[in-house]
């Protein structure tokens, strides 16, 4: 059903939720699988060395939890392929789904206020309201 599955993923809760899902969809279609995980990098730096640090330290940390991701879906007999990049997650998610010519983009979330929602925005709205492909959000319960 689905050739290639693009997961949002930065080891919370409902991103976790959402691999074992994602692991699922695969292991039914053989689909090929990226899992991708989006550092935000500090708007106001006052050196580009300030910035290329933290996206060094970002990097170390998102390599850490995706290649943690990469072994659960190793003992389920899948493979991926990780992404790391930087910017707005609901941006780099779309142009990452896009470049990959993904079929079906997977997202975790949690109940969030809806002032809430409004002053951190929303990547998952973000996502569903303008991604070029199916979008699958799972929703923790918590």
């Amino acid at each position: 059903m689905f050739k290639k599955i693009l997961l949002a993923y930065d080891g919370s809760e409902g991103s976790k939720l959402a691999l074992e899902k994602a692991a699922d969809v695969a292991e039914t279609g053989g689909a090929e699988f990226h899992i991708l995980a989006v550092g935000r990098i500090p708007e106001y730096a006052e050196t580009v060395s300030e910035v290329d640090e933290a996206k060094e330290q970002a990097s170390s940390f998102y390599s850490k939890i995706i290649d943690e991701a990469i072994r659960n879906l190793g003992q389920r007999g899948l493979t991926a392929t990780s992404h790391i990049d930087f910017g707005k997650p609901g941006d780099v998610i779309l142009r990452i789904a896009e470049d990959l010519k993904a079929d079906l983009v997977i997202l975790g979330t949690k109940p969030h206020s809806a002032l809430r929602r409004r002053f951190l925005g929303a990547t998952v709205d973000k996502v569903v309201d303008h991604a070029h492909c199916s979008v699958l959000v799972i929703r923790s319960g918590s």
